[in-house]
């Protein structure tokens, strides 16, 4: 075989790259949640930007879903969910708005929402 011209070497270097990025910005996101709680505060600011940090309830599903697909289809509403459309489900899930076997099944963490915006 070939060596391509050196694309699938390239691919592979971005792609270690893109996973190392990816790492450094999840343990920065981190910091920034901690100094966020630390100061009280859901805006922090740099020199060009100011960063948004906003917690919000995430829904963790089990990774085998039949148990929840079994339930919705059961009580007649799979197709108001089907596909699991994990959007309106985690709102349902949130609001109570669904039946409690199905929220049983799921667990709610803390989670934050990072984000920059110009200032």
């Amino acid at each position: 075989m070939s060596n391509d011209s050196g694309l699938i070497d390239e691919l592979e270097r971005l792609d270690i790259l893109k996973k190392e990025l990816e790492q450094k910005e999840n343990e920065l996101k981190r910091k920034i949640v901690e100094l966020a709680q630390q100061k009280n505060t859901e805006i922090l600011f740099g020199s060009n930007k100011k960063c948004s940090i906003k917690e919000y309830i995430k829904i963790v599903y089990p990774e085998d879903k039949s148990n929840i697909v079994g339930l919705l289809k059961q009580k007649g509403i799979y197709d108001r969910f089907s596909m699991i459309n994990y959007m309106g489900l985690n709102s349902a899930i949130i609001k109570g708005d669904v039946m409690q076997e199905v929220i049983d099944l799921t667990k709610k963490e803390g989670a934050f929402r990072v984000s920059l915006k110009d200032k």
